[in-house]
């Protein structure tokens, strides 16, 4: 007797295999203890399930065995496995014997891997952190992860969170990523980062890499723990005296050297840099200026509304001067010319001028003053002020200003200044990382009873962005050797796609699936096979959709 049934499949088969190539199954069995009497599957199952269900769609831990219902799960992970076997209390365990083996050590021991696996090799590693905002009432516990209130960009104050920290190759492969205090700032986390460098790189390897990060990394205990070590490119602060001294010289000196776009995009911003060689904490350091031509939406809104702040207290200042009487015409002047002195600025103009007035005299007697009583006056002087408009072109000076930033580094020769901006604005490739950690699509809202698990499934999360990564990565070397593009959803054509739009591709992906006796026949209807194209580019045939994983 037959049995029909469609089962979902979208890119689950393609994740399953990258994860069986990159051996993620054997690595965690091998680092994270278990006993196979005792577990129907072993951990390298579970993580890899967490994987394939974090990048088709993310359900929460209790809805996964749902997930999997609809699944052909005997064709993700070979034959006898059972939806139900990845039930909420199964995938639990698994999270424990994780925290308990070391997240951080099992997640090292799965990149490693896969950076061997894939041959990634690097240059420059990008370095950043972001707050991981999470729901429920994390009571804090010793010696576990302290979930917390703190700065976040989303500025939610009533949400506790917990940070990620990591440190991505050009392309985003995760090198080294940890899951850090809620309160952790990123100052005393670049501190941490740099003195635990040399326990995953040697003194040799430390020579070779340039570490590119924010403005964070700039104090002067991070700067003297690097001293020559470690190559370095960031951002001086912006609060640092010697920031906008620098940009002031480069505007004085005015010897720019052009250097066009970075990005090739129509709307990149085009730059032009200065050179400076300065001290900084006792140690000489190259400084680069750099104006762009498109001035940073957040840093204009700054200006103006410290302008309309400014304003705004020139005219409360002055509402409350002109408020003042003086008995004299020398002692209003006088008063003026101070004021004035006082509040003198480069964007509002003032100017004032003293008149003679009368004020009425108080009563020196008390009581109702009798009806004939002539009440007596007196000449003042008053001081009036008048506060002008804009000054247009201190104004479009401090634009100029605002459109500057600066660079410090300790590469002085290897590195030209376009070297220098050029991986520095690579640094956006960590912040597209973090989309990946916080995009409700892939994470959702992450909530776990204990903290253990959450921090354990956290550490899943960023080994679910490695294997992301290198399915981008793999797609995306391909395609610079072929001269058509990819189509992607949405009638688009790419040779640059991300990785989500790559599993969009086969997120539709079904296969008929037929049970007669005990036999099971799989079929994929023909309107898939125009990915095929798609699919060699990650390494794959279409019969992964059809023939069941090896175990």
């Amino acid at each position: 007797m037959q049995t029909y049934d469609i089962k979902e499949t979208g890119p689950g088969p393609i994740i399953s295999n990258i994860c069986r190539q990159l051996e993620i199954q054997k690595t965690i069995n091998d680092v994270v203890p278990w006993d196979s009497k005792q577990c129907l599957l072993d951990p390298g199952t579970h993580v890899t399930a967490l994987i394939i269900n974090i990048l088709c769609r993310r359900d929460p831990l209790y809805r996964i065995k749902e997930f999997y219902r609809e699944q052909d799960v005997e064709l993700l992970f070979g034959p006898g496995i059972k939806y139900d076997y990845f039930n909420d209390d199964a995938l639990g365990k698994t999270l424990d014997k994780i925290y308990q083996a070391g997240p951080k050590k099992v997640f090292s021991a799965v990149t490693l891997k896969a950076q061997l696996k894939e041959g990634i090799t690097y240059r420059v590693l990008h370095g950043d952190t972001t707050a991981r905002l999470v729901y429920g009432d994390y009571e804090y516990k010793e010696d576990v992860l302290n979930i917390t209130r703190g700065y976040n960009k989303e500025h939610r104050t009533d949400l506790k969170q917990f940070k990620v920290g990591l440190m991505v190759t050009e392309d985003g492969f995760p090198v080294f990523g940890e899951v850090l205090d809620g309160n952790l700032d990123d100052k005393t986390w670049n501190k941490q980062l740099i003195k635990n460098l040399p326990d995953y790189f040697n003194l040799e390897e430390l020579k070779k890499i340039i570490y590119v990060a924010d403005s964070a990394l700039v104090t002067q205990d991070n700067l003297q723990a690097m001293g020559d070590d470690l190559q370095f490119i960031s951002h001086l602060p912006e609060n640092f005296n010697l920031a906008s001294e620098l940009i002031r010289a480069a505007f004085v000196k005015n010897k720019w050297l052009e250097l066009g776009k970075i990005s090739p995009g129509k709307k990149s911003a085009s730059y032009k840099v200065q050179e400076f060689t300065r001290e900084l904490y006792g140690r000489r350091y190259r400084f680069l200026v750099v104006y762009s031509n498109h001035l940073d939406k957040r840093k204009l809104n700054g200006l103006n509304s410290r302008l309309k702040k400014q304003k705004d207290t020139l005219e409360k200042a002055a509402q409350k001067f002109m408020k003042l009487t003086y008995a004299c015409e020398a002692d209003a002047k006088d008063a003026l010319i101070r004021f004035l002195k006082d509040h003198r600025n480069n964007f509002y103009p003032l100017s004032g001028e003293v008149e003679k007035t009368t004020e009425k005299v108080k009563r020196k007697k008390s009581g109702r003053p009798p009806k004939d009583e002539e009440p007596d006056y007196r000449e003042v002087w008053l001081v009036r002020v008048q506060l002008g408009e804009l000054d247009e072109k201190a104004y479009e000076e401090e634009k100029k200003l605002a459109s500057c930033f600066v660079l410090i580094s300790n590469i002085f020769n290897s590195y030209t200044a376009y070297d220098l901006l050029k991986e520095y604005k690579e640094q956006s490739v960590v912040e597209n990382r973090f989309r990946f950690v916080k995009n409700p699509i892939y994470v959702g809202p992450l909530w776990l009873q204990k903290i253990e698990r959450l921090e354990a499934m956290s550490y899943v999360i960023l080994m679910a962005l490695a294997v992301y990564i290198i399915l981008q990565r793999r797609v995306r070397l391909a395609l610079e050797k072929e001269d058509e593009p990819l189509k992607v959803t949405g009638d688009k054509k790419s040779f640059n796609p991300t990785g989500n739009k790559i599993l969009e591709l086969f997120q539709p992906v079904k296969i008929i699936y037929i049970k007669e006796g005990g036999a099971v026949k799989r079929f994929l209807p023909e309107r898939y096979y125009e990915l095929s194209r798609a699919l060699k580019m990650i390494g794959f045939e279409m019969e992964i959709f059809i023939n069941p994983r090896s175990p």
